[in-house]
């Protein structure tokens, strides 16, 4: 079918041939985050080493059938959110692909979760439920191939298939993953942990997805346990994977796939300059509780357990502003920054079919509420405000729902 393009198309399997050719020989990646991987971050990111970007995951139901939900869950700039991989969360082939034609004009490809191992996403269908169900993850990629362009990218984000034993585990991993490739992915990513391991850190099984890498013609993405550049390059260097992805390590430093910090471990103060830049130039775009996460998720482990408190009191931009200069001599650029460009994105250019139009109130139960703090940044906001000492502070396993 023909759906128009508001910009071009980048090509992702190229994106695997340029980074095997050169150094680091991975393509880097920054994983899908609920609530945190939003197009201001996104640029954060990419300007400190990362090539490839995920939208947080997006319910496709509320995407398909709410005009509301496209505009909370998705935006995007025509000048420097590429290339980007749409994510979502479906639960049959008819919501999956209904949500690709939509959003086909503004990102480079479409993903569906299969690793989110939160029992409210099970319950639902959604994430690790979908690895149950094999002949519908075909049926899945199969409808999106037949409907979609070539080019447009398809990937399956997974985990690792339980098994009564690690090569049983690893068996029935491979196995999937093969029929996927069969039936047309252009890539998958692979969290190393079982639905029952979730994220524990000591779980990660390395070996497993250096076994499914060498089972694959397709390029292959990992993910798990990388919070800092060395971490990174170590995981390339076990698996030989494609690209390496990292979640948490990127909320606790941006600038963890920059190469210019390949023994940093806290965020450099460079890149805590370009956050404030990225909001000046971002304005009401960028919403405060954002803005203000980031920044704690970033500098926590700077601060004393004092100014952590003070900190975190703030309520406005303008009050952090002035803490970040009374006391790390931090400001936005002081050339100033020019008002970003938002892409303008409508959908008029498809009509999703009527029987998969539901009835509002069902979609509205998915569309969270993005003024609320959430679970997770609520435990990790504990955490921080009972440790004195700066180094007890660390992202750890808090973050188990963001992708």
């Amino acid at each position: 079918m023909h759906l128009s393009e508001r910009r071009p198309h980048q090509d992702i399997p190229i994106l695997f041939v340029e980074a095997r050719a050169t150094n680091p020989r991975f393509l880097r990646v920054s994983a899908p985050m609920v609530r945190y991987s939003k197009l201001e971050f996104r640029k954060l990111v990419r300007r400190n080493g990362v090539q490839l970007a995920f939208t947080p995951m997006i319910i496709a139901e509320s995407f398909n059938n709410s005009e509301k939900a496209r505009q909370n869950e998705f935006t995007t700039s025509p000048e420097d959110d590429q290339p980007l991989i749409a994510q979502f969360a479906a639960k049959d082939a008819q919501e999956f692909v209904t949500a690709a034609q939509l959003i086909y004009p503004y990102c480079d490809g479409i993903d569906l979760n299969c690793g989110c191992p939160q029992s409210w996403a099970i319950s639902k269908g959604y994430g690790c439920g979908l690895l149950r169900q094999p002949e519908l993850l075909r049926e899945v990629v199969q409808c999106v191939r037949r409907t979609l362009p070539t080019k447009f990218s398809i990937s399956v984000k997974m985990r690792l298939l339980s098994g009564s034993d690690e090569e049983t585990s690893v068996r029935r991993t491979i196995d999937l993953a093969q029929q996927l490739e069969h039936c047309g992915v252009t890539f998958l990513t692979l969290h190393g942990r079982t639905q029952a391991q979730k994220h524990s850190k000591d779980t990660l099984n390395v070996n497993a997805m250096a076994e499914v890498q060498k089972s694959l013609q397709i390029p292959l993405i990992v993910n798990g346990n990388v919070e800092s550049w060395r971490d990174a390059c170590e995981l390339y260097e076990q698996t030989q994977a494609g690209g390496v992805m990292a979640a948490r390590g990127l909320l606790a430093n941006p600038a963890l796939f920059n190469s210019k910090y390949p023994d940093e471990v806290l965020t450099p103060a460079e890149c805590m300059q370009q956050w404030l830049d990225i909001d000046s130039a971002a304005g009401k775009n960028l919403h405060f509780q954002c803005f203000h996460h980031h920044l704690t998720f970033m500098w926590s482990s700077r601060m004393k357990r004092a100014q952590r408190m003070q900190f975190n009191s703030l309520s406005t931009k303008e009050e952090v502003y002035a803490f970040l200069a009374k006391h790390y001599d931090v400001t936005p650029s002081s050339s100033g920054c020019r008002p970003d460009i938002y892409s303008n994105c409508t959908y008029t250019h498809f009509i999703p079919p009527k029987h998969a139009r539901h009835i509002a109130t069902e979609a509205a139960e998915n569309i969270w509420n993005a003024k609320t703090d959430g679970k997770f940044f609520n435990e990790f906001k504990a955490q921080q405000l009972s440790c004195e000492k700066v180094d007890d502070l660390e992202l750890g396993g808090l973050f188990g729902d963001l992708y």
